[in-house]
């Protein structure tokens, strides 16, 4: 039975035992079963606890009977030491050992129906108070059976429905009584007996009521885990691609780079960009895009090396791998392996009209690589990796480039963030960060902020570098 079956079958049986009427107190047979499954164990280890009391109680009385009042005969204690108590003991037995349920139930109603009965006889009805004291045994009985014990309700309306008519029966021979006597007795008992049957009747409805809530209780608390669960899962996931998104690889680069510094492992990262993606979406339109994107997406797994490299959309038509305790050239191995499937089959089919040539998606790879320690931060990796992609962009794209992370790169940022005086080098890594950032490749913003930075014979460098004509004109503009 599925989830959503079980869970209608219990909000049909609270509704059902909730409302006020006399019925039938068993569930459904699966639900029935699955009750009976899951209190059985608890359920014997009570009757057992309440019955051993029960003992010492009965055998307590007949001590004190014998040696404060004196006036206990020895068939009387025969009967309580050699039948009553070894009975007792045999039904508290065999419910320790938990048998089914219909044993368990079945032993403790008919135990207690017999010691009941066997009680009434010893007190005898020659006259009125002994009677009246066999009475009382069957009502104290009785209620032992339905209150104390709670045997099911079925069970112990059949073992009181016994011993009432036997007492009914013992109370109609006592020839000590007036008829009169014997009325207010047997009224005594069908009260007596009336009360407890509805006492037994509401304390085994409240039983099988608090279990059904309980129940539907815990369903709810897994079934909200598991929204839960899922919830966090959507917040982490790229749900055009499927693949971990910004924020997912944000806190899994944090466990990679405090794992790596603890120890002392190389760390590698490879920034992958599609090649033309602006004009693959001009020409085939977004929605080709999109499964340019998703193409991609599933081949990057296949060209890595396990679990532990981490794969994520970092946003746009850009993807990011990290690969925990890798060298700098198996990264790249592994970069150029993705690549190579790309080209093969990273172009989805596209029925071309006007026989029009296919523009086949082609990928870009910037690998860079550190071991993380003082003076580097995480962000120089990446910054490493975008400057490494920028390379094989400028190379023609379709390629992979790798870079070393230096130690003390962390300066990088610091020159953005203070607009300290500070090499070429150091400044294209920022230049081009914030090219990419704001989409521009030259402007009086970027000649104010970085002109003073540029040396002339590191300008000559970058202008027949890695670095496009933008760079070259703010080399210029700085002298």
């Amino acid at each position: 039975m599925s989830g959503r079956e079980t869970g209608q079958e219990i909000d049909a049986e609270i509704a059902r035992i909730r409302r006020r009427r006399f019925r039938s107190l068993s569930f459904g047979r699966s639900l029935e079963e699955r009750f009976e499954r899951e209190t059985a164990e608890e359920r014997s280890y009570r009757l057992w606890l309440e019955g051993f009391l029960a003992i010492l109680a009965l055998n307590g009385c007949l001590v004190a009977d014998y040696f404060l009042v004196k006036d206990v005969h020895w068939e009387t204690v025969v009967l309580r030491t050699m039948v009553v108590t070894p009975l007792a003991l045999l039904v508290n037995s065999v419910t320790r050992r938990n048998p089914t349920g219909w044993i368990r139930e079945g032993i403790v109603a008919s135990g207690t129906t017999v010691i009941g009965l066997i009680l009434m006889f010893v007190e005898g009805n020659a006259t009125a108070s002994t009677t009246a004291f066999g009475l009382m045994c069957v009502l104290i009985t009785i209620l032992f059976v339905g209150a104390v014990m709670r045997v099911r309700f079925s069970y112990a309306a059949v073992a009181t429905a016994v011993m009432s008519a036997g007492e009914l029966w013992y109370l109609s021979r006592a020839s000590g009584l007036p008829i009169s006597e014997k009325v207010i007795g047997a009224s005594l008992l069908v009260i007596g007996v009336a009360f407890t049957m509805t006492a037994t009747y509401s304390l085994e409805r409240e039983e099988r009521l608090g279990y059904l809530l309980f129940v539907r209780s815990e369903m709810q608390g897994r079934e909200l885990a598991g929204a839960n669960t899922e919830l966090k899962r959507l917040s982490v996931m790229d749900t055009l691609t499927g693949l971990p998104n910004r924020r997912a690889f944000e806190e899994q680069f944090e466990r990679y780079w405090v794992e790596s510094q603890r120890t002392r492992s190389p760390l590698c990262a490879i920034v992958v960009d599609v090649d033309h993606f602006k004009i693959l979406n001009d020409v085939y339109g977004h929605l080709y895009g999109d499964k340019v994107l998703q193409r991609i997406a599933s081949l990057l797994p296949q060209g890595l090396r396990g679990l532990e490299d981490f794969t994520a959309r970092f946003g746009g038509e850009e993807f990011v791998i990290l690969m925990p305790d890798t060298e700098l050239d198996q990264a790249g191995v592994a970069a150029e392996r993705i690549r190579g499937l790309v080209e093969v089959a990273g172009t989805p089919i596209l029925e071309q009209q006007g026989g029009d040539p296919v523009l086949w998606v082609t990928i870009s790879c910037g690998v860079a690589m550190c071991v993380p320690g003082s003076g580097i931060h995480r962000d120089d990796l990446l910054e490493a990796a975008d400057r490494a992609l920028y390379k094989a962009k400028a190379g023609g794209r379709n390629r992979v480039s790798q870079r070393m992370v230096e130690q003390g790169a962390g300066g990088l940022r610091s020159l953005g963030q203070e607009g300290r005086r500070g090499s070429a080098a150091e400044c294209g890594a920022v230049i081009g960060r914030v090219w990419v950032e704001r989409g521009i490749y030259s402007s009086r913003e970027q000649d104010f902020l970085y002109r003073d930075v540029w040396l002339p014979d590191e300008c000559a460098r970058l202008r027949e570098g890695d670095r496009d004509a933008g760079a070259a004109g703010i080399c210029a503009g700085g002298g």
